[in-house]
């Protein structure tokens, strides 16, 4: 006999309904029902299914340990024997916090370098200087030199 059909009989004999037992051991009825129908793995863990297991049996009247040694488990996912369900895939990439400083410096220095040959290129075309029509300072007239008197060069 399985605990489950086990547990069923001995609560017939007392006479007791799954409603009574429910409200008496606080399991949840669902829960019971899936006890006695030897399916733990609807319970939420194999945890569960133990503790609800005892709790039943010593409300009955019943030896636990002998029940729950006998309580088989299908092999499950451990990740769910601990509660976390299944687990979504790790992402790809991953932005840490060094990794985020990095790609804020590449973007400021970025950001530094176009600034930078914007201003050389303003610079540039500043100084370039075309030249103008007429010369910006005018020379003044050539004057003659002076000739030499006659009367300086005469000799006695």
């Amino acid at each position: 006999m399985t605990p489950g059909a086990f547990l069923a009989a001995k609560r017939g004999e007392r006479g007791l309904s799954l409603q009574q037992a429910a409200s008496a051991t606080h399991i949840r009825l669902e829960h019971l029902i899936a006890l006695e129908a030897d399916e733990p793995e609807l319970l939420p863990a194999p945890v569960y299914a133990r503790g609800y297991l005892r709790t039943y049996a010593r409300y009955l009247g019943l030896d636990e340990e002998s029940l729950v040694a006998r309580l088989h488990q299908p092999a499950r996912d451990p990740r769910q024997d601990i509660g976390l369900g299944m687990l979504d895939p790790r992402p790809r990439l991953v932005l840490t916090g060094p990794a985020a400083a990095a790609v804020g410096l590449i973007l400021l220095a970025g950001a530094f370098t176009t600034y930078a040959w914007r201003q050389i290129e303003a610079d540039q075309r500043g100084t370039i200087v075309t030249a103008p029509a007429t010369p910006a300072i005018s020379s003044p007239p050539a004057t003659p030199l002076p000739s030499p008197s006659p009367s300086s060069h005469t000799s006695s």
